[in-house]
């Protein structure tokens, strides 16, 4: 079975009408490629560098350890990321929804951005009315910018009509 970001839109809209939701899992390419660009450097490099910097004393040391850490930790957290496929982005009657707790209502979404960023890592802007908060939505979840947006944006002018007509 297909992840849900890799189906055409017409899906989106059937298994929203189907179930009330869809559930975007994360994709595993993606996070594997932004990943690789910001530790793969370090894993390379570290084994060569740390014996050296771990027999300096002072800076260099406290160095090599703070940074020995992050790449540990971003490690660990990548690899979360690969096994259980989360943060989730979900789209239902509420609204959009990314993780457990960055939340935006149908009601105060102001704006949709475009997608922007370079081809291996696009995303886009979800604008609350009245505030600076944003939801940046991305590749990550969904290979299809331009059609998630367009069927965002969609999804949005429905809630409007929606809620006017009430």
């Amino acid at each position: 079975m297909a992840v849900m970001g890799e189906e055409p839109a017409e899906r989106w809209t059937a298994e929203l009408r189907r179930t009330g939701r869809v559930v975007f899992p994360l994709r595993r390419r993606p996070v594997v490629w932004r990943s690789s660009f910001g530790v793969i450097p370090f894993v390379v490099f570290l084994p060569a560098a740390l014996p050296g910097a771990l027999a300096e004393r002072g800076f260099f040391r406290i160095q090599a350890i703070v940074i020995t850490t992050a790449v540990f930790v971003s490690l660990c957290f990548t690899g979360w990321q690969l096994v259980t496929q989360r943060p989730v982005l979900t789209v239902d009657a509420s609204g959009i929804r990314m993780g457990r707790r960055r939340f935006v209502p149908w009601s105060e979404i102001g704006m949709i951005g475009d997608p922007e960023g370079p081809p291996v890592d696009r995303s886009f802007v979800v604008v609350r009315i009245g505030t600076r908060r944003r939801l940046r939505l991305g590749q990550q979840h969904v290979r299809d910018l331009p059609a998630f947006t367009h069927w965002l944006r969609a999804e949005l002018e429905q809630h409007k009509h929606s809620e006017t007509a009430n």
